[in-house]
């Protein structure tokens, strides 16, 4: 196509004696050429800046599930720009500051010259093109939505209470957990002490309500450090039509499924995050990092899991899901700051 044009703008006729005719169609026909031209030349600049606009956007999510170490982020950041973008593109800068703690915000901006085909004819050899993304990270603090699960953060053989082989210890105060293995959420008979399932009532006890914050999660909100009661009962019916109301539930749009292959990604260091794009959902749950007791259980904090569902038969079915690392954040929470266990970024800018 530029070829074309230049060549029929190349041979654009000159000269009154052909006639007034001919004038005017020369004067048309070089309007279209650098009409069409301009429009070449512009359609490459936006092309451009929407490809920086993905490699800023990716490199800075990136970036954040670094935070708060700098020095880790930055070459994350950097890598990102070069893999996800075309050649000639630099990340003109990589900036960290605080929003609600310190260094929980990232902006990458990219940078990449494009030289002009046609309007170098008017004297314009190119422009350098640019594009923005900030991110925040913080910690899941509270918020609603949860399902009635609390995960025991106890794993002490000699205990006698409910334990949870998935439960790997506390970090500055915060439950850790496997990753890449199925765990145990909701536990079934012969496997419970103290009359402790791991099941809990979140704004009121009752098949109904249990069977309804499974489907959709709570309406009430719940933080760290909150006291909630147990669910009284195995509860073997409701959960499994609880956990069959959800998965019923289509995929969202921007998520190629719900199965795991869809919606969780196993990173190179074992860490398991979430798709972009399947935030939604319905196998992203936020549980409860809870102390083990039949009656009430204090808040940890709070952990993603991705739902895989009820193993088993009759009253010794479990409901088992696996841990996730990190995603972007998820509605009807609260994130600021660190030390509240579930991580989670979201692009402001």
């Amino acid at each position: 196509m530029k070829n074309l044009l230049r060549s029929l703008c190349s041979r654009l006729p000159g000269g009154g004696e052909r006639g007034q005719a001919l004038v005017l169609f020369a004067a048309g026909l070089a309007a279209f050429c650098g009409f069409v031209g301009m429009s070449i030349d512009v359609g490459h600049v936006m092309a451009t800046r929407t490809d920086l606009q993905k490699s800023a956007d990716a490199a800075a999510m990136a970036g954040s599930q670094d935070l708060p170490s700098t020095s880790t982020a930055l070459p994350v950041a950097n890598s990102y720009v070069s893999s996800n973008s075309t050649g000639g593109t630099t990340a003109a800068s990589v900036v960290f500051s605080q929003t609600y703690a310190a260094n929980d915000t990232i902006q990458v901006t990219t940078t990449r010259y494009v030289n002009y085909t046609f309007l170098k004819a008017i004297g314009m050899s190119g422009m350098s093109v640019n594009a923005k993304a900030k991110v925040r990270v913080g910690d899941y603090v509270g918020g609603a939505g949860l399902v009635p699960w609390g995960f025991i953060a106890s794993n002490n053989n000699n205990s006698t209470l409910l334990q949870n082989p998935c439960y790997l210890g506390q970090v500055n105060g915060v439950p850790t957990f496997k990753q890449n293995q199925p765990c145990t959420i909701k536990q079934g008979a012969g496997s419970n002490a103290g009359g402790d399932f791991g099941a809990l009532s979140l704004g009121g006890s009752g098949a109904s309500t249990y069977r309804n914050n499974i489907a959709n999660g709570s309406t009430g909100v719940y933080k760290k450090g909150d006291q909630v009661p147990s669910e009284t009962g195995n509860m073997v019916g409701p959960t499994s039509q609880g956990v069959g109301d959800r998965f019923s539930r289509p995929a969202p749009a921007g998520c190629p499924g719900n199965a795991r292959s869809d919606v969780l990604i196993t990173n190179g260091d074992g860490s398991v995050t979430i798709r972009p794009g399947c935030e939604a959902s319905p196998r992203v749950v936020i549980i409860l990092d809870k102390i083990q007791n039949p009656q009430m259980s204090t808040i940890l904090g709070f952990s993603y899991m991705y739902l895989t569902g009820v193993i088993g038969n009759g009253g010794s079915q479990k409901v088992q899901g696996e841990f996730v690392k990190f995603v972007t954040e998820l509605p009807k929470g609260v994130y600021q700051g660190f030390g509240g266990g579930a991580r989670a970024a979201t692009l402001v800018e």
